[in-house]
C-alpha cells in the first residue's frame, strides 16, 4: 500500500510529461494535466519566455522602452517551488526567474519554434552508438541571485530532488516517467526500490559536464526535452528542509527562494503583489526589455477592467458578460487556449450492468447533446475533436493540429440527431438489460464567473438529456466540494462508481499534439480514464519513437489516427471550446501581434513604445 501510494503521489498530475524548459504554453511547467476545469480567466504570463528571433528585432531594438508591465493574479500564489506546485499562478514566477538546460525560441515571422541552450553550452550530444547515452555542457560562470556559482551539481540536485522517496513530491513524474526519456534507474530509485544515487543513469564529468544514460534509445530532439528542468537552488532547499528531510519551505517567500532567469524576484507580499525586476546576471539579458513586473492580486474579473481602465494595469481578461461591451475596441485580443470541454464518461462504473462501459450508450450521450443550443447560449463553439485549437501539429511551420486535414472530423454543427439517441439509448438498454436508468454529472457545489460558463453547460445537458430521453433515462447533479471535483472524474479502480459522467478541459502541452493522446494509454498511471487498448498503445509508442520535427508527417498520421479512434469509441465526448478575450493597454506591443498557436502572447518579452 505504501508503494501504491507513492505511485500515486508520484505520477499525480503527470507534471512535465511532455514539455521543455519548464514551460508550456498552458504555463503549467511541463503539466500535460493539471487537473484544472478551463477558468477562461488566467493571467497568461505564463506563456513561454524564451528566446525570441532576432529577426523581428534588429535596429528597431535600441528604440524600445523597458519600463514596468503590471498585470495581476486572482489568488496570491503560496509557493514558487517548481517541486511542490501545479498551479498556474507559480509558474509564471518561476517561469521568469528560473533556467532550465533548453528554452524555446519562437521562429522568424512569429510562426513555429525551436529549443535553444538556455544555460546549456551547446544541444547535447550522443556519446554511444545508439542513443542511450548524452552528454550536457553547461555555460560557466553563472551565478544564482544569492550568489551561488551555477554548476551541474545544480542539476543533479533538481534530478535528485524531483525523484526524492522521501519527499515524494508532486512534479516526480517530469523526471521519473517522462515520456521523452527516463535516466536508468530513477523511478527505481524514487520507488525505493534502488536505494543509491550513484546507481541511477546520471554521471557528473566535471563542474560544467554530466552525462545521462536513458532506458531507452532517444533522438536529439527527445534528449532536450527529457532532463529539461527549471532548477532549484540546493542552499537554501536545504536551509528550509524539514528535520526529517520530507518538505522544504524553499520558494515561500523572497528569502527564501533563489532566482536565475531573465528576472529576479525581488519583492513578495502576500495576497497583495508580487513584483520582479530585471536580472543583470542572466544570459540571455540581452533579449528582454521590461524592467520590471507587477503581479497585484484582484480576486475578479469586474474589478480588474475597472483597474485597467483606470490605468491601473497593463491587462485584464474579459468575462462573457462584458464581450459586447468591448466588441469594437482595438485594444481586444481574442485566442483559444485550454478551453476544449469534454463530457468524461466513467467506462469503469458497473452500475446498470455498466450502462456506461457500453458504446451504444456512449453514442446517445453524443448525439442527444444540442451543441449548437449550449453555443449560441454561452458564446461558445460547439466541438468535435479531441484536440484543442492551441495544440501545434507542426512546430516547424506553426500549423495547428487541426489546420490539418482530417476527413474522420465531423461538422460540430450537425451532429445531434434525436433518433438516432433515442435508437443508441435503446439498444444499450437491451444489451445491459435494463429499462432505464438515472445518470449522475458531476459538479461543484459552487459557481463563479470564471467557470460558470461549465455549470451553465452542464445545466443545458441536464435539461437536454432529460428532454429527449424522458421515461427512459433521469439525469441529475451529483454535488460536491468544488474543491474535489478534477479529482473525482478521474476513474479510480478502489471506487469504480465515484462518478457517472462530468465536464472538464485537459490541459496537455500545445507544442507537442503527442501530449493529448497520453491520458489514454492502458499503462497510465493512476488512470485518468478508464481506457485500454493494445492498438491504441502501440501507435503512441510508435509515434513517440519519431522526431516531432524531422519526421512531422508520420508523427501527424499516428496521432490522426489515435484521435479518430477515440472519436469513434467515444473514449471522452467533446462539446464545446470558449474563446477567451483579453485587453492590452495601449502603447504596449506584444512580440508578434497577437496570439502565436502554440506560444502564446508572450506579453512578458513585449515591450512599451520608445519614450
Amino acid at each position: 500500500m505504501k508503494k501504491y501510494l507513492a505511485l500515486i503521489l508520484a505520477v499525480l498530475m503527470l507534471v512535465a510529461a511532455f514539455a521543455g524548459c519548464g514551460k508550456d504554453t498552458d504555463g503549467k511547467a511541463n503539466d500535460p494535466d493539471t487537473g484544472k476545469e478551463d477558468t477562461g480567466n488566467k493571467d497568461e504570463g505564463n506563456k513561454d519566455e524564451g528566446n525570441k528571433d532576432e529577426g523581428n528585432k534588429g535596429e528597431e531594438k535600441d528604440n524600445r522602452y523597458g519600463g514596468t508591465f503590471t498585470s495581476y493574479f486572482t489568488t496570491c500564489p503560496p509557493t514558487v517551488n517548481c517541486l511542490t506546485t501545479q498551479d498556474t499562478n507559480p509558474w509564471t514566477i518561476i517561469n521568469l526567474t528560473s533556467a532550465c538546460l533548453y528554452r524555446d525560441q519562437i521562429k522568424e515571422g512569429g510562426q513555429g519554434w525551436e529549443y535553444i541552450c538556455d544555460l546549456a553550452a551547446e544541444l547535447p550530444k550522443q556519446v554511444d552508438a545508439d542513443g542511450y547515452v548524452w552528454e550536457y555542457k553547461i555555460v560557466e560562470g553563472m551565478k544564482w541571485s544569492n550568489g551561488d556559482p551555477i554548476t551541474v551539481d545544480d542539476f543533479e540536485y533538481t534530478f535528485k530532488m524531483h525523484a526524492d522517496p522521501k519527499m515524494q513530491v508532486l512534479s516526480a513524474s517530469s523526471q521519473t516517467l517522462n515520456a521523452y526519456g527516463v535516466f536508468v534507474n530513477i523511478y527505481e530509485y524514487q520507488m525505493g526500490e534502488v536505494k543509491d544515487w550513484a546507481d541511477v543513469g546520471y554521471k557528473k564529468i566535471d563542474d560544467y559536464t554530466f552525462q545521462a544514460t536513458y532506458t531507452k534509445p532517444i533522438t536529439q530532439y527527445d534528449a532536450i526535452l527529457a532532463p529539461n528542468r527549471s532548477i532549484i537552488n540546493k542552499t537554501l532547499v536545504e536551509a528550509n528542509m524539514t528535520e526529517d528531510k520530507s518538505a522544504t519551505t524553499y520558494g515561500t517567500s523572497v528569502e527564501t527562494y533563489a532566482s536565475c532567469g531573465a528576472y529576479v524576484l525581488v519583492e513578495w507580499i502576500p495576497d497583495g503583489k508580487m513584483r520582479v525586476e530585471k536580472n543583470p546576471d542572466y544570459i540571455h539579458a540581452d533579449e528582454y526589455f521590461l524592467d520590471e513586473i507587477v503581479w497585484k492580486v484582484v480576486p475578479d474579473t469586474a474589478t480588474a477592467v475597472q483597474l485597467f481602465e483606470n490605468g491601473e494595469l497593463d491587462y485584464t481578461a474579459l468575462s462573457y458578460s462584458m464581450w459586447e461591451t468591448y466588441e469594437d475596441d482595438p485594444r481586444v485580443e481574442e485566442y483559444f487556449n485550454d478551453s476544449l470541454m469534454y463530457m468524461f464518461v466513467n467506462w469503469g462504473n458497473t452500475n446498470y450492468n455498466n450502462l456506461l462501459g457500453n458504446l451504444n450508450f456512449r453514442q446517445a450521450l453524443y448525439y442527444a447533446a444540442d451543441r449548437n443550443e449550449i453555443a449560441e447560449t454561452l458564446g461558445v463553439y460547439p466541438a468535435s475533436r479531441l484536440m484543442r485549437r492551441a495544440v501545434l501539429g507542426d512546430p516547424e511551420n506553426g500549423i495547428a493540429f487541426v489546420d490539418m486535414p482530417a476527413d474522420y472530423v465531423p461538422d460540430p454543427y450537425t451532429i445531434t440527431d434525436i433518433d438516432k439517441a433515442l435508437q443508441k439509448i435503446d439498444k444499450a438498454y437491451e444489451q445491459c438489460g435494463i429499462t432505464s436508468s438515472v445518470l449522475r454529472i458531476l459538479t461543484g457545489d459552487t459557481s463563479n464567473a470564471a467557470t460558470s460558463h461549465i455549470r451553465a453547460a452542464c445545466e443545458m445537458l441536464m435539461k437536454q438529456y432529460n428532454t429527449t430521453f424522458a421515461g427512459k433515462m433521469t439525469v441529475e447533479f451529483q454535488v460536491v466540494p468544488s474543491s474535489q471535483t478534477t479529482q473525482l472524474r478521474r476513474y479510480n479502480p478502489d471506487d469504480p462508481t465515484a462518478f457517472d459522467t462530468a465536464v472538464g478541459s485537459l490541459l496537455p502541452s500545445a507544442k507537442d499534439p503527442r501530449a493529448t493522446f497520453n491520458y489514454y494509454r492502458s499503462d497510465y498511471s493512476p488512470p485518468r480514464f478508464c481506457y485500454a487498448d493494445q492498438t491504441y498503445d502501440n501507435w503512441y509508442a510508435e509515434a513517440m519513437s519519431l522526431d516531432l520535427k524531422t519526421q512531422n508527417a508520420e508523427v501527424i498520421e499516428l496521432c490522426q489516427k489515435m484521435e479518430e479512434k477515440l472519436l469513434d469509441e467515444l473514449a471522452v465526448i467533446p462539446f464545446y471550446e470558449t474563446p477567451t478575450k483579453v485587453l492590452f493597454a495601449e502603447g504596449f506591443n506584444l512580440p508578434y501581434d497577437g496570439y502565436v498557436t502554440g506560444i502564446g502572447f508572450d506579453q512578458y518579452n513585449g515591450w512599451w513604445d520608445a519614450k
